[in-house]
């Protein structure tokens, strides 16, 4: 395992018993602890969970430092010996975009060298 890889959260749930439906965003029960209820929010397309129950989230190596109580050298070989299915370990900014809305807003600038006036201006400052 390279150091832009980590191991799928998907596989990585199912490893430990953990069952999925077909959705990337979803509520599961949380493998640190027994559960009756789903607990632990998954976002698969990020790689990231949250338990709402016992408060711990993280990626795929945090679940595996907190289910094996190892250091994070140690998640690294855990995970490399079980052969999981990788990712990517982030960092790109492929589907990134600069609002939820539907992508960037071009913002006019300043014109030339005027002072920045203009608009309202309250009472106290027009004195």
């Amino acid at each position: 395992m390279t150091d832009t890889e980590r191991p799928d959260l998907g596989a990585l749930f199912e490893h430990y018993g953990v069952r999925f439906s077909g959705r990337t965003r979803q509520m599961v029960a949380c493998p640190l602890h027994e559960d009756r209820t789903p607990s632990c929010s998954v976002d698969l397309d990020k790689g990231l969970w949250n338990c709402h129950s016992c408060g711990r989230a993280g990626d795929s190596f945090n679940l595996i430092q907190l289910k094996e109580d190892l250091d994070f050298g140690g998640a690294r070989t855990f995970a490399a010996s079980l052969g999981l299915a990788t990712g990517s370990a982030g960092g790109g900014d492929d589907e990134l975009s600069g609002s939820a809305y539907g992508g960037r807003r071009k913002v006019a600038g300043r014109k030339g060298n005027q002072p920045r006036g203009g608009g309202y201006v309250p009472a106290w400052r027009r004195r």
